[in-house]
């Protein structure tokens, strides 16, 4: 069956006509329907992985025009457009775009795992508080980098958010996402899903990054309690709700939820966008920080996708890969130290490399500050004789959770990566001189 006969059956399209091939790409079953397209398993024979193909279903129906333009041809591509334009571990990606007669398709990573949706259900299972906020935390991080890029989603939910089988989660479906500036007809419209709109959604005001923070606030609220934060019998009255009323205290549906875990939901719910984050890089931090208390609470080790997402979050892993940020946990120790406390092990071990992961201290030599090390500044010892008396002292003026890298470790490492290190403790220690200077 070729896919210009497809094409020409509208709507006969799904489980019972399933096309042998769209484009290049061999098709291998139906793995989605929703109201606006088809989603097939494939399979791409160059570059020999499997993929996912999705088709609009509207666009093989009448067309309807637009100033000239296919108006159902320009949405499905500004999907291709806004997919396109990201490159994100945690968004599923966009491999092609095309065209087959009046059959148009994306091709976009194939993911072997299922929507958040199981774990949202009232009489479901909870997500483990921890892997819960490490979720919302690789969610958080790629709405920013989405954002930076002048993409809005404008239809989180726990349906478009996928889990991997190794329970990764991955964003996807940017059907209706507006490129900012661009110029988007759909940008005042109250097009989304109802459940997860924000107020401005629900009065058709322009959005802004807010409107997707908002959005993953009432995912989350959902996870942690199965319920949405707004529920009513019809949709008037569910859009005044969220205009109007505050979201119950998570905490009354669950009291076991951290108050900190609680007060971030808060915050993202809050009716006026200006009071919610203002970016998804700021709510990352903070849901590390509760990350971190979760954990300590769970008395569960962090789990090695955890630390990478965490040394992910900091401007000295920047340019690190996955593979790379693998291979300095390998090499490296995390320990907590309590305010008052010396951060630098007694070990007489030559230049250790310090890390710090959360908290300030600070820094003396012959018991003079020097400087105060804050999240993301490192500090590399200056014993160099067993003999010697350490001239440099690290110490913790709050709870600090700090990496340490021992040098004889280092030199496991791939060329690659020590060379990673040794240019970002270069970068790091050249602005702490220029701000101390200063």
């Amino acid at each position: 069956m070729t896919v210009t006969s497809i094409s020409k059956q509208a709507v006969g399209i799904g489980e019972s006509s399933t096309p042998q091939k769209i484009g290049k790409y061999e098709i291998l079953g139906l793995v989605g329907k929703g109201s606006s397209g088809l989603v097939y398993k494939g399979f791409d024979p160059f570059v020999r992985r499997e993929v996912a193909v999705k088709i609009a279903l509207h666009l093989v129906e009448e067309p309807k025009h637009l100033g000239g333009v296919d108006a159902p041809k320009h949405t499905f591509f500004t999907e291709a457009r806004a997919a396109g334009m990201l490159n994100h571990a945690h968004i599923i990606a966009l491999y092609d775009a095309g065209m087959e007669g009046d059959l148009c398709y994306i091709v976009m990573e194939y993911v072997d795992g299922d929507t958040l949706l199981p774990w949202t259900r009232k009489s479901g299972p909870r997500m483990k508080l921890s892997s819960c906020v490490e979720l919302l935390t690789s969610c958080a991080q790629a709405l920013a980098y989405s954002h930076s890029r002048g993409v809005l989603h404008r239809d989180i939910k726990p349906s478009n958010i996928m889990l991997t089988s190794e329970a990764v989660p991955k964003i996807m479906d940017f059907s209706i996402a507006e490129v900012m500036g661009g110029g988007a007809e759909n940008a005042t419209t109250a097009v989304g899903s109802p459940l997860y709109m924000p107020p401005e959604q629900v009065m058709r005001q322009q959005l802004t990054p807010a409107a997707d923070l908002y959005a993953i606030g009432a995912v989350a609220y959902q996870l942690l309690t199965g319920e949405p934060p707004f529920m009513a019998t019809h949709l008037p009255g569910l859009f005044n709700l969220i205009r109007n009323q505050p979201p119950p205290d998570p905490r009354e549906i669950r009291p076991d939820l951290p108050e900190g875990l609680a007060t971030i939901i808060t915050r993202l719910l809050a009716k006026k966008p200006d009071d919610r984050y203002p970016n998804g890089y700021q709510l990352a931090e903070d849901l590390t920080r509760e990350y971190e208390h979760i954990r300590r609470l769970e008395n569960a080790p962090v789990s090695a996708r955890g630390n990478r997402e965490i040394l992910r979050g900091l401007a000295f892993f920047e340019k690190f890969t996955g593979p790379e940020l693998d291979e300095v946990q390998a090499v490296s120790q995390l320990k907590t130290v309590p305010p008052g406390k010396p951060v630098l092990d007694d070990d007489q071990e030559l230049a250790a490399l310090y890390l710090l992961i959360s908290g300030q201290a600070i820094l003396k030599k012959n018991g003079k500050p020097l400087y105060v090390l804050q999240k993301g500044d490192c500090f590399a010892d200056d014993i160099d004789l067993p003999s010697k008396r350490r001239a440099t002292t690290l110490t913790a003026a709050s709870q600090v959770t700090a990496l340490k890298i021992s040098p004889h470790l280092i030199t496991r490492l791939a060329p690659e990566s020590q060379m990673r290190i040794y240019q970002s403790f270069t970068h790091s220690l050249v602005q702490r001189l220029g701000i101390s200077r200063g």
